[in-house]
């Protein structure tokens, strides 16, 4: 009886022996284990037929123990292309990887599934009919490669397939691969998301930077405004027109200056997880009056129409939530609203939609480019266009906004077309009380 031995050489190739005199020795699982009539002699001490037949059964357990290591063990013997070729002693666990029994596994099938696959060594190609190609010419001894595949139900899986080339000693040509498939998608999975988690971090890195770079400049505009102005003030000489001009001047550039340290404080103070939450009554119509208030003289001396939309009188419509967060995110949304508009009109209101309450914050202005739209409510992002770099400010106020929605338990959204405005709403919960 002839059989067809699996060996490993000296060198560490995997090689084909045939043996011509054998006989059965037992049946296991179906497999008929296989050993020669006289043992060989190794460093010229006989190895016992016991431990002979632990070696000629240990196949099983190699199996069970890339088995236990979560690995899918695999013998593939090749045919004369690439996907004509079958699997011998698949692993149980192929059914977990890929939903198909061992017996149903096929080479052809397997092909069918890969979607991409990343080579792990620089002789191996991204091509499987390429590789496999190379394995046979004898260029690739061992093969190692991440690759994407659908699995016959749909569901996408990264697998990492490692594998040594079977070589027929007599005739010194590839007859198929030995390996282990590896389900390796939490990994490429975790991977990702600490990519995602670098780039936003150096994105949020050269943001600051460029926005400490920029800060000595917003903060000493200001700054050199109130103390020019304010010198010139105390001139004699000086007229009335020239002093009311002055101070109002000297006013506004206070509450900008004022405005750029509330804005880092609270930044931090975000950034710090220590913003507090403080409950109290709040008349939003009322808070309507209040920024309307403040933002129209801004709006008259630009002249655009300014106003807002309360469906009920002033006395009608009392929520229970922090009257200071609502506040500043309705006035940070109007002062990009005001800033942005050169021409036309800013309107801004609320609505009652089931269990929550709706601002809006509508405006003509210049709008939103489309590749800016995913990050304006990023921290320290500001849009630099020719339109833009004439205005004042930190590029924080929409960021504070949405964080401060959020901290409201609401959401916060918009839409917007370069050119045509754009419409900023966000919704918190409806904590209403409504007074006789």
């Amino acid at each position: 009886m002839c059989a067809l031995l699996i060996l490993q050489n000296r060198i560490g190739r995997v090689v084909l022996y045939s043996i011509d005199t054998v006989k059965a020795k037992k049946l296991i699982k179906n497999k008929i284990i296989m050993r020669p009539v006289t043992s060989p002699d190794y460093l010229s001490c006989r190895i016992s037929k016991e431990v002979e037949e632990q070696f000629n059964n240990s196949g099983d357990f190699f199996y069970q123990a890339i088995e236990n290591a979560d690995g899918v063990p695999y013998q593939l013997v090749f045919g004369p292309g690439i996907g004509e070729g079958y699997y011998l002693n698949v692993g149980y666990g192929i059914k977990q990887l890929f939903g198909v029994a061992p017996v149903e596994f096929t080479e052809d099938l397997f092909q069918r599934m890969i979607e991409e696959v990343i080579p792990l060594t620089e002789d191996i190609s991204r091509d499987p009919v390429e590789s496999r190609q190379k394995i046979i010419d004898g260029k690739i001894q061992k093969y190692k490669a991440e690759i994407l595949v659908t699995t016959p139900s749909g569901e996408k899986k990264w697998i990492r397939d490692t594998s040594i080339t079977l070589i027929d000693d007599k005739t010194g040509k590839a007859t198929g691969l030995m390996g282990i498939f590896f389900d390796i998608s939490e990994h490429k999975q975790t991977l990702l998301q600490l990519e995602k988690a670098m780039e936003k971090a150096t994105e949020s890195d050269r943001l600051k930077t460029a926005f400490l770079n920029n800060l000595p400049h917003e903060i000493r505009t200001p700054l050199n405004a109130i103390v020019g102005f304010s010198t010139l003030l105390g001139e004699p000489g000086q007229n009335m027109d020239n002093r009311l001009e002055f101070r109002d001047i000297i006013t506004h550039s206070s509450d900008h200056l004022l405005e750029i340290v509330d804005d880092v404080v609270e930044i931090s103070k975000i950034e710090a997880k220590i913003v507090r939450f403080i409950k109290k009554e709040v008349n939003i119509n009322q808070m309507l009056q209040r920024v309307y208030d403040r933002f129209k003289p801004a709006a008259d001396e630009k002249n655009i129409l300014l106003r807002y939309d309360a469906p009920f009188d002033e006395n009608g419509i009392i929520i229970i939530t922090d009257g200071y967060k609502l506040f500043q995110s309705l006035n940070n949304l109007l002062s990009n609203a005001v800033k942005f508009t050169q021409e036309g009109k800013v309107e801004f209101g609320y609505s009652l939609k089931g269990d929550k309450v709706e601002f809006y914050v509508s405006d003509t202005g210049i709008g939103i480019s489309v590749e800016h739209q995913p990050n304006i409510f990023k921290p320290f992002y500001q849009v630099e266009s020719s339109s833009t770099q004439r205005t004042e400010g930190t590029g924080l106020g929409l960021s504070i906004a949405k964080a401060y929605v959020e901290l409201l338990r609401g959401e916060i959204w918009f839409n917007s077309e370069p050119g045509e405005g754009s419409v900023f709403c966000f919704n918190i919960p409806d904590t209403r009380q409504v007074n006789d």
